[in-house]
């Protein structure tokens, strides 16, 4: 393949430098008189030169410029398979991305809305033991309540009863007799002896 490659270089340099000098030489002067034929000859013999140099350049160097063009063709088209092959691996790369990322996006709007769902009914949850536990308080507040005015009522007539007792022991030993106390006593007796 290099020595393709450096004959192929060598043949298509000797090429453009023969057809320059050819092309670009001033023309040989052989006499002052020559004539009109002179330039003519001189332009068919560069033609004839050059001619020479591209049947030499043809029979020498087509086979290595063509073996050159044809492994730079094969280079290239293996290069263009390489890069297509990456360019698929790379889009169904994306592809596959794009579909875990829709597949995130609806994971992630189910998991927010299980959320959503766990924390009201947690709500619910707080909200209905919070209505119960406020039953609960009113209720014992209510028998609080009510045993603060039985107590307040039975205080009340102990009271009541003490200041009766008080207010009869100051009256009554003036107002009760003798007679009056065998009465209670056998009111007493009858009672004691009833039981």
């Amino acid at each position: 393949m290099k020595k393709v490659k450096k004959a192929a270089g060598i043949s298509a340099i000797a090429l453009f430098a023969v057809g320059g000098l050819l092309l670009f030489c001033n023309p040989a002067e052989a006499a002052e008189s020559s004539g009109q034929w002179r330039p003519i000859y001189d332009l068919a013999m560069r033609w004839f030169n050059f001619g020479i140099i591209v049947f030499i350049l043809v029979k020498f160097a087509r086979e290595p410029v063509k073996s050159f063009l044809q492994n730079r063709r094969k280079e290239v088209e293996r290069e263009i398979g390489a890069v297509e092959e990456k360019k698929e691996t790379i889009e169904a790369q994306i592809q596959e991305a794009l579909k875990t990322l829709s597949e995130s996006e609806i994971r992630f709007a189910a998991v927010k809305e299980r959320i959503i769902k766990e924390g009201q009914r947690k709500k619910q949850k707080i909200i209905e033991e919070a209505e119960h536990e406020n039953l609960i308080l009113l209720a014992a507040t209510k028998r609080k309540i009510e045993n603060k005015i039985v107590e307040a009522r039975t205080a009340f007539r102990a009271e009541l009863v003490d200041m009766a007792i008080s207010s009869a022991m100051k009256k009554l030993p003036r107002q009760i007799t003798a007679e009056d106390n065998h009465k209670l006593t056998d009111l007493y007796l009858a009672g004691l002896s009833a039981e």
